[in-house]
């Protein structure tokens, strides 16, 4: 059967996934084989453009006749694949791929498995000792189709059981977090003001990828499937900020926030902390678990940032248990979120539109505002994009508003 192609430009923007998706779903009306080349390195890698990318590679291994995942090299034997493996993008996607659709060069005709092996073992090494990537960044992935010493990460599961509490994963997380902080004493200082917040986030994102990002709508398993986080630091000044998001208005509005304190020369301290999965999805689960026949998508995604809407009842009895709405109310007067799930695209500025406990019954009150159209009453119907990717920006000095 003969094939087409997608590629991923190196130059590939967050604007630019939706026309993917587009040519995507086109190929699969068509019933055709469909290729997948990624790029060996990004231009831009930041505010959840490479989990995005993640995803959208799981919405194209998902359709049954996804063909082959190409890396863009030609001769493998030329290539410095240390150097390549910097590249986040790569590990997770040639790791789901690699028994479903394998891992070829550019033009399709030498498989790169002999290649990618050690290097595979060597970077999930790195991952369950809790070692950043070159570039100050850490990536902790979980592979649930692969067997437990291969697949899943002791800083998040241990016996196949999701850890006890909060202290267990600061205690996995900070000599990482640490690395990928140790630009300066300040930004160590300020972190460690918000590391328990920090941690929280991490805690409870992850536990929601366990709880519900395993199965399909039936419980079964999903296979391939994976589950991770990438933490990222960033300095960069706040103009830099605003001319690389021109084009989207939510993130214009929050880097022009004079919240965001400077530095002495002018620079912004952020962390990215994207919390992905190839899961069914918000929406779908919820479906799955709930009579919901009567909701929109984006009326079940707004039910699931509502307290106690997604808890699973007896894991965990330690925790707060509050999911999704406690990240909000962590965010609340600082950072930034977004969330890509099914048809749905939306953030939230938690500076210009704070945290309010939302009562369960009461969709309308929690405020999300649609990704492309920046309105919370008119949202997009996305193409479906498999699994959630969620992206959250906080910001490691900010102005208190009664100095």
């Amino acid at each position: 059967m003969s094939s087409v192609q997608i590629k991923i430009d190196k130059s590939i923007r967050l604007e630019d996934i939706d026309s993917c998706y587009e040519e995507l779903y086109n190929y699969i009306k068509k019933n055709i084989v469909i290729d997948l080349l990624i790029p060996r390195e990004l231009n831009n890698y930041y505010l959840g453009l490479v989990p995005t990318l993640y995803q959208f590679a799981i919405t194209w291994i998902r359709y049954d006749n996804s063909g082959k995942l190409m890396l863009d090299i030609e001769d493998p034997a030329e290539t410095d694949f240390e150097k390549i493996y910097e590249n986040e993008l790569l590990f997770p996607l040639i790791s789901l791929a690699w028994n479903k659709n394998e891992v070829f060069n550019r033009s399709g005709t030498i498989n790169l498995r002999s290649y990618l092996r050690p290097k595979n073992i060597d970077l999930f090494s790195k991952m369950r000792a809790v070692k950043p990537l070159k570039g100050r960044k850490l990536l902790l992935t979980n592979f649930d189709h692969l067997p437990q010493d291969r697949g899943l990460l002791p800083c998040f599961e241990i016996n196949q059981e999701f850890i006890k509490n909060e202290s267990i994963l600061n205690d996995s997380l900070t000599p990482g977090i640490s690395e990928v902080l140790n630009y300066s004493k300040e930004v160590e200082l300020q972190y460690s003001t918000v590391a328990k917040h920090l941690i929280g986030i991490v805690y409870e994102l992850m536990k929601n990828t366990y709880e519900w990002a395993k199965d399909d709508s039936n419980q079964v398993q999903l296979d391939p499937n994976m589950r991770g986080v990438l933490i990222k630091f960033y300095k960069k000044k706040r103009n830099t900020f605003l001319e690389d998001f021109q084009n989207q208005k939510g993130l214009t509005e929050y880097f022009s926030s004079l919240v965001l304190k400077e530095n002495s020369i002018n620079e912004l301290y952020f962390l990215e902390l994207s919390v992905f999965d190839s899961g069914i999805g918000f929406v779908e689960k919820y479906k799955s678990l709930n009579n919901a026949k009567s909701y929109t998508d984006i009326e079940i995604v707004k039910k699931c940032m509502i307290k106690h809407n997604t808890s699973a009842k007896g894991l965990n009895k330690d925790d707060k248990g509050i999911g999704l709405d406690r990240i909000l109310s962590i965010l609340n007067e600082k950072g930034f979120l977004r969330i890509k799930t099914g048809t749905v695209c939306v953030y939230r500025n938690l500076i210009s539109h704070k945290y309010q406990s939302v009562s369960n019954d009461d969709i309308t009150g929690m405020e999300l505002f649609d990704w492309n159209k920046n309105s919370n009453t008119d949202y997009t119907t996305y193409k479906n994009a498999e699994g959630s990717v969620i992206t959250i920006i906080y910001p490691l000095s900010i102005t208190l508003q009664n100095e």
